[in-house]
């Protein structure tokens, strides 16, 4: 299926410069906008595998590109029906690709070593419930069979006061064949933080829905699990495959994880929690938290001690940006770290309380070269130009994307340092898949 990428220079959209200060160097900044052809998309995942293909996902899909985006074919697996919970995750150690869709009170859970050229499937984490995410890495604890890391499954579980409240995890120790419980909830009771008087979501102390952000393993098999949790951006970890979790709060700048818009204001479309918050390790005791916080940017923060405290919050967004959503992050093994969100230069701004009906919203991608740094960079513009449509229109803000967009999007780093983000362009009926794609090069001579 042949599409031709569309091609924006968004040199304009720097926040920072990633030059030193002083130095003639300046970054060389190109965004392409690739067309997948494929439409239908909501709630679309992308991974890269260590020769640099590509997958994605369309609902029940699963896509591949050879050529950097410019071609897609469909290698979806069989006994796949499109839900509103699809998930795909490359494992970055060996390139296997697993892709889920609640299926029932189950998963349908499949996976190829072979590109996707064939596939093995089963059910799993029937003990688990809505919007799973998945994540490998090595063993701390239990042996292996057949595969060489452990596989997590996590997502929403049991109920508190009739809201799902707690997030529990299922590990496989066979590649996804069979699938227990890790022990311990990453989240469960609101206790200690979020019984207080105003404290919980929508202002009601104990409400604290259990969606979690897309989950992560880190080199040293640490499992982290991101949540906004209570109004406040929260990240639970575990060194023994989830028997026992440690959680930290990231930050003091809350999130909006009410069922309204923040600040009494009722949001468009479902209303739902915007509660999605992203996590990234080295194994070298860095920990990356990326999220959105109350007053509706987009910040990371930085720990240096395994996630156990964090430093001062860093906004990422452009100056023009007046609201985010759908933070996503990625990180490759030379530190640079990739972001994805979705944007608005438009919007009514704090309190948002004005019409959202002529309100754009846009995918942004930037590229973190330098998150240790005292002052990191941050490189970030539009996957759309000034002579594109914005990917939606009146359907974001100032709760999640509801126009096909739903619960998040995602990013992901090529072995080049480019940048890749998984959007659905819903300006048209179509709700097409789309790629955006950020490189950056140095113009020093």
């Amino acid at each position: 299926m042949r599409r031709l990428p569309v091609l924006a220079l968004c040199v304009a959209a720097l926040t920072m410069a990633v030059a030193a200060p002083g130095s003639s160097a300046a970054p060389k900044l190109r965004v392409e906008l690739l067309r997948t052809g494929f439409g239908g998309a909501g709630e679309p995942n992308i991974g890269i595998a260590k020769d640099g293909t590509l997958y994605s996902t369309v609902t029940a899909k699963v896509v591949r590109s050879t050529d950097h985006g410019r071609h897609w074919k469909d290698i979806t697996p069989s006994g796949h029906t499109v839900t509103l919970d699809p998930f795909l995750y490359v494992d970055k150690a060996t390139s296997r690709v697993y892709k889920s869709d609640l299926s029932g009170t189950c998963q349908a859970l499949s996976w190829s070593d072979d590109k996707g050229q064939t596939w093995t499937s089963t059910a799993a984490a029937c003990n688990l419930s809505d919007h799973q995410s998945i994540s490998a890495g090595p063993p701390t604890v239990s042996p292996t069979v057949g595969y060489p890391n452990v596989v997590y499954n996590c997502s929403q579980t049991v109920g508190y006061n009739g809201y799902s409240a707690a997030s529990g995890c299922d590990k496989s120790l066979d590649g996804g064949l069979s699938w227990v419980p890790t022990g311990g909830y990453a989240f469960s009771d609101p206790s200690p933080y979020g019984t207080g008087e105003g404290s919980g979501d929508s202002g009601v102390p104990g409400h604290c829905l259990g969606d979690v952000g897309a989950i992560h393993v880190g080199p040293d098999g640490t499992l982290y699990v991101p949540r906004g949790w209570c109004n406040q951006p929260w990240v639970a970890f575990s060194t023994d495959e989830g028997l026992t979790w440690t959680r930290t709060q990231v930050a003091k700048n809350g999130m909006n994880t009410t069922l309204s818009g923040g600040f009494g204001v009722v949001a468009p479309g479902s209303g739902q929690s915007d509660y999605q918050a992203t996590v990234m390790a080295d194994g070298k005791g860095h920990v990356y938290f990326f999220w959105v916080a109350l007053n509706r940017l987009p910040y990371l923060a930085v720990s240096r001690d395994g996630g156990k405290t964090f430093g001062k919050p860093i906004k990422v967004s452009p100056a023009n940006v007046k609201e985010a959503w759908g933070p996503a992050i990625d990180l490759d093994s030379k530190g640079r770290l990739g972001l994805a969100y979705m944007a608005s230069t438009n919007s009514p701004g704090a309190p948002w309380r004005g019409s959202y009906s002529d309100v754009s919203f846009t995918g942004y991608l930037a590229l973190v070269p330098n998150p240790l740094a005292a002052a990191p960079s941050v490189i970030a513009a539009p996957v759309t130009g000034k002579a594109d449509e914005p990917l939606v229109h009146g359907a974001c803000g100032p709760g999640r994307c509801n126009a096909a967009v739903l619960d998040f999007i995602d990013v992901a780093l090529a072995p080049d340092g480019s940048v890749y983000g998984a959007f659905v362009d819903s300006a048209t009926s179509k709700h097409e898949l789309v790629v955006g794609h950020l490189t950056v090069a140095s113009s020093a001579r």
